[in-house]
């Protein structure tokens, strides 16, 4: 019914809300980084209050590589914990691994998910990089015909 000025006495004012945000803190986490469905939400929560930080870590390194998420995704995952997962990429930038205990150790490397390689990393040595210290490795094993690359933790 109209109140006689135009206006509808029914209608709300101002701007229409938005939909209220999930109470549960790893639907959020969820809705904000769906790449870690990967996990399952039974796991998120089991470990959402002891490392959200290394969680949203690897949300963020899954979203940068989404054949790292697919990959996780194609088996059972059997995470101890969030600080099993480790990720590298090459010096140059032109590859990254993802390394869970849950697949043994090894390194799962590839330029683009198209082709993924397993490769055994050691660790060389820590060097400066703009004001804080990373970790450098190299493959274990490398053969006379592959060039030397060294990775760097990024996770």
């Amino acid at each position: 019914m109209s109140s006689g000025n135009g206006v509808d006495a029914g209608a709300v004012k101002g701007p229409p809300r938005p939909p209220p945000e999930p109470a549960d803190p790893v639907e959020r986490l969820l809705r904000e980084y769906p790449e870690l469905g990967v996990f399952g939400a039974d796991w998120l929560r089991r470990w959402m209050p002891y490392a959200r930080g290394q969680i949203v870590g690897i949300a963020k390194v899954l979203r940068r590589y989404p054949w790292m998420a697919e990959l996780v995704g194609q088996g059972p995952v059997g995470l101890v914990n969030p600080y099993s997962v480790e990720a590298y990429v090459s010096r140059d930038g032109s590859e990254a691994c993802i390394s869970l205990v849950s697949l043994g150790g090894w390194a799962y490397c590839s330029a683009d998910g198209s082709s993924v390689r397993r490769l055994e990393l050691e660790f060389k040595g820590l060097e400066p990089h703009e004001g804080w210290i990373r970790e450098v490795y190299r493959p274990k094993r490398r053969s006379i015909f592959a060039k030397a690359k060294e990775y760097i933790r990024i996770l």
